[in-house]
């Protein structure tokens, strides 16, 4: 089963190829994770008024929000963690892939709490240079100066936040598999995606966008009611909902599969750039 990942630097489309052969080999393990997890996700659409309507950030609303992400991450660390199980062809019962994702739910959320505060400051800093150059006319005004330099200063951001935020993308699976601490996991995801980030990117986004597609196919040929966001508010019907979560089901291993196919491209790329 080591086959499923690289042995060596491949190109995308080897590396989607072997995302799908890990899609394959470990559907049949993962899958009722995964039907939880996009359960969990989608109960927001389920209940709306339970779970949206947030009236306050200490309110119950937004308690069960917590709760509700904190769910979402367990199952997604266990789903992440099964999945390797495949790659390295070792077999767990259950309960041991419920403990692990209990054991190191703790560090992966305090990973994200650090990962949350540097995006957060970093927005905030945006946000701030935006409202200078604004204060003095040099946004948003009416000459071609102001308008070049509006769409290069918003284009500049947001690659900035993009980058940002793809230099964690792996904390969660270095934790999990790796079995590093929170430092050592955002310090290691920063390295591995330093030099690779527009790779790391475009090869994440890919299975987002075919999810998309298949979404805008259901919805334009077979003229169903499905949104392409879990917080959309506008109403909802339980059969489009279900179909729509059914339909995330099937490419929740994909995206799992994707990260540690990357994961180990970048970790051996890193090595060959250290040699």
């Amino acid at each position: 089963m080591e086959t499923l990942l690289p042995s060596q630097p491949e190109n995308y489309s080897l590396l989607i190829k072997r995302s799908f052969l890990l899609y394959r080999a470990s559907f049949s393990k993962v899958i009722g994770f995964t039907f939880l997890f996009a359960f969990v996700l989608f109960i927001p659409q389920f209940c709306p008024d339970v779970v949206l309507a947030t009236t306050s950030p200490f309110g119950y609303q937004a308690i069960y929000q917590i709760v509700l992400n904190l769910a979402a991450l367990f199952i997604f660390i266990a789903i992440l963690w099964r999945m390797h199980c495949v790659i390295i062809n070792k077999h767990e019962p259950l309960l041991e892939d419920v403990m692990m994702g209990l054991k190191k739910l703790f560090s992966v959320f305090i990973a994200a709490i650090f990962q949350s505060i540097i995006v957060l400051t970093l927005a905030i800093m945006v946000y701030g240079i935006q409202m200078l150059l604004y204060q003095y006319n040099l946004l948003l005004s009416n000459n071609w100066f102001s308008i070049i330099l509006t769409i290069v200063v918003f284009a500049g951001q947001l690659a900035v936040l993009f980058y940002v935020s793809a230099l964690f993308i792996f904390m969660t699976p270095i934790i999990v598999i790796e079995n590093k601490g929170v430092i050592s996991a955002i310090e290691r995801s920063v390295a591995l995606v330093w030099n690779h980030w527009l790779r790391t990117i475009t090869f994440q986004l890919s299975p987002w966008v075919y999810y998309f597609l298949c979404l805008f196919l259901i919805k334009f040929i077979f003229r169903i009611n499905i949104h392409f966001s879990l917080f959309d508010q506008t109403p909802y019907t339980f059969w489009a909902s279900l179909l729509q979560m059914l339909v995330f089901t099937l490419f929740v291993p994909w995206f799992a599969a994707i990260l540690l196919v990357q994961l180990k491209d970048l970790e051996l790329r890193n090595k060959l750039i250290q040699s």
